[in-house]
């Protein structure tokens, strides 16, 4: 016997093959199947999920759920890295928000009096809604996102008070209160 082990050279090919076996699975991903999404194995060598897109404004897209990426243009599409990645989201209550426009008259901006429909996902509902901040001075310190719906969209506004976030319950009491303090004095 020479002490040499016959069996060694076998064993780092034995490794290669598990590991592109391991590497190779396919990811499982929610997929479209009849009226039904169901979270189902993707052929191999996926690495991504598709899905709808969510707005504040249209809510959410028709696009159907699969495996891969979303195909170049496709609108109402976004794709995602990982198995089932692409959760089904279920929409919540409307909500509405002030739309907030740039007055070049008064240079400073003023609330829309008709509000701005809004959609939220049951998961997260926040209704949040976006409005120029106590330091929004000119028209381009302020970026409106979705006609008022949402988070402020660039957080360094938010940071320097140009952008300012409150919740719809919020806004509907800061237009109320002035109302019903008009609607007291004529009393």
């Amino acid at each position: 016997s020479s002490g040499i082990n016959a069996e060694w050279p076998l064993r780092p090919g034995v490794l290669a093959l598990f590991l592109a076996t391991a590497y190779s699975e396919a990811i499982k991903c929610f997929q479209k199947e009849g009226e039904e999404v169901v979270d189902k194995v993707c052929a191999d060598g996926t690495t991504k999920c598709k899905g709808p897109t969510f707005s504040y404004s249209a809510g959410i897209s028709d696009y159907a759920f699969g495996c891969g990426e979303c195909e170049s243009g496709a609108a109402g599409c976004i794709d995602c890295a990982g198995a089932s990645c692409n959760k089904v989201e279920e929409l919540g209550k409307e909500y509405e928000c002030t739309n907030y426009e740039w007055n070049a008259d008064d240079t400073k901006f003023v609330a829309n009096e008709a509000m701005t429909k809004c959609k939220s996902l049951k998961s997260t509902e926040q209704n949040l809604c976006n409005k120029p901040g106590a330091e929004a001075k000119v028209e381009a310190d302020f970026t409106k996102l979705n006609v008022g719906c949402g988070p402020c969209e660039d957080p360094a506004q938010k940071t320097a008070e140009k952008c300012a976030e409150t919740n719809s319950a919020v806004s509907m009491t800061a237009l109320l209160l002035p109302l019903i303090a008009a609607i007291y004095a004529l009393f």
